[in-house]
């Protein structure tokens, strides 16, 4: 919204006043669903024509003439329209939301779309497969998704008058509570497209506008239909019976009505809701790889890096090793106890960097560390004596990307010292994390710079999508070529 709750009442009361207008609920219900029609529509069309064009790209006029290919051809458009038309419909993808954000549209649309596509390619393959090529489907993708983002942000511009803004109202609740609220709104339709008409509760609140007391619900709801979209219900002393009235006076006045349970704004992630016997319970929402899918997809692309990356730097390996011996005594790798996933030690691999020395297993490295040998310092500057971890990746001890594992005797004395310290366990540890590329790397001395690595952590959990991780191997190749000050 332009101008929170805790802004001056009479500036919200002139914002409110001007789009609050008396809205037909028939009208509106006509208007989203001939704009999900139109979507809808359009797209199948724009998937069509990027099929059939590069269809005929693949396929000569002349040959398509025959009555085999044209068979073929036409059965293959009945197939792909036939999936298109049973799933993408039912999908995320044209959930209607007035006002809504469009690149939340988008997003969905690009997912879903791209499982189209893979399931058209099994059909492809399985049918089709000594026929055509199945390069176009990927051609196709993309064609579709760069004109089908074209088509759907033209069509929000064209009815950029007629889209209705969310107006509510709400039953209860306190200032936290209401800016809780509005944040989730707002992050689903935009800044700007929702609206608080005002509060029903037996006390006023100084900067929300009231709309009385709750015996006043039903009064209003009557006297104002249309103005309003939803009434969001928060905890209060109010009498079953009252309450349920009020929801049977919302659904005949076409208002949405919606409970937000009590504690919600508990959780600073947001909330995930799920049904246990027919009884909601609301619970702290889940990090993305607590998700069994995206748990399978990281596995699967460190096993892959990994192999990729083993099988470009093992013919070095001898040379490493006997650089390493030459110049000190020891062994060639560094095996030490680091904590890893669920605060289970495992054995983390490295090259040897320093001479073997007794505090090892308790003092970091610091800046013209004695301990530290000639190649040590070249190895751990170019962050060659690493790349032994990738083995650890194969075992399973260790990601690609992910929270740097640390001694166990640091994670003794930093949990007790930084709150969400313990946090960083709930992934496996990472050869290269978000924190390091973001130049927090290296000794912690002082305990802010191990509460900015564990920050930068903590916000890679809570936001880890595969283009994430992606995003962090760039950004340790990239400082890798460049240097970093931190590195030694």
């Amino acid at each position: 919204m332009n101008h929170s709750l805790t802004q001056m009442p009479v500036l919200r009361k002139q914002v409110i006043h001007q789009h609050s207008h008396q809205a037909d609920p028939g009208k509106v219900e006509r208007e989203t669903a001939r704009q999900l029609s139109l979507a809808v529509f359009f797209d199948w069309v724009i998937v069509n024509l990027s099929l059939l064009a590069f269809l005929l790209l693949q396929i000569p006029f002349n040959q398509l003439a025959g009555r085999e290919m044209a068979r073929e051809f036409n059965l293959m458009f009945l197939i792909f329209n036939s999936i298109w038309l049973i799933y993408l419909p039912f999908t995320d993808t044209y959930r209607v939301f007035e006002g809504a954000r469009l690149d939340l549209k988008i997003r969905d649309l690009f997912w879903n779309t791209l499982i189209y596509f893979g399931l058209i390619t099994l059909v492809y393959y399985q049918f089709f497969f000594e026929t055509f090529e199945v390069n176009f489907l990927m051609q196709s993708f993309s064609a579709f998704m760069v004109l089908s983002t074209i088509s759907h942000y033209s069509f929000r511009y064209y009815n950029r008058n007629k889209v209705i803004d969310l107006t509510y109202a709400v039953v209860g609740g306190g200032n936290t509570n209401l800016k809780y609220l509005e944040k989730g709104l707002s992050s689903i339709y935009g800044d700007g497209n929702v609206f608080c008409i005002g509060r029903f509760a037996g006390e006023s609140l100084p900067d929300v506008p009231s709309l009385g007391t709750y015996d006043d619900i039903d009064a209003y709801l009557l006297e104002n239909k249309g103005r309003i979209k939803k009434l969001f219900y928060f905890y209060s002393d109010l009498p079953k019976d009252m309450v349920q009235r009020i929801i049977q006076l919302c659904r005949n006045n076409y208002i949405d009505f919606e409970i937000v349970p009590i504690g919600v704004d508990f959780f600073e992630r947001g909330v995930h809701v799920e049904q246990l016997a027919h009884l909601p319970i609301v619970r702290r929402k889940k990090e993305p790889l607590c998700l069994p899918h995206n748990k399978l997809l990281k596995r699967w692309f460190d096993i892959l890096f990994s192999i990729m990356a083993l099988m470009v730097i093992l013919p070095f390996f001898p040379l490493i090793a006997l650089l390493i011996r030459l110049e000190s005594k020891g062994p060639i790798f560094f095996i030490q106890k680091r904590t890893g996933y669920w605060n289970k030690p495992f054995d983390c691999f490295k090259f040897r960097t320093m001479t073997v020395n007794e505090h090892s297993d308790q003092l970091q490295a610091v800046k013209n560390d004695a301990r530290v040998t000639k190649i040590g310092a070249f190895l751990r500057k170019t962050n060659i004596d690493e790349f032994p971890q990738f083995i650890n990746v194969l075992l399973g001890d260790m990601s690609v990307i992910g929270p740097r594992p640390h001694m166990i005797k640091h994670t003794e004395i930093y949990s007790n010292l930084i709150d969400k310290y313990m946090i960083r366990h709930e992934v496996k540890p990472g050869i290269s994390g978000w924190a390091q590329v973001n130049g927090w790397r290296g000794p912690t001395g002082e305990l802010y710079q191990m509460g900015k690595r564990v920050e930068f952590d903590v916000d890679y959990i809570e936001n880890w999508s595969f283009w994430f991780d992606c995003k962090c191997i760039f950004l340790t190749v990239f400082n890798m070529v460049k240097g970093e000050k931190n590195a030694f």
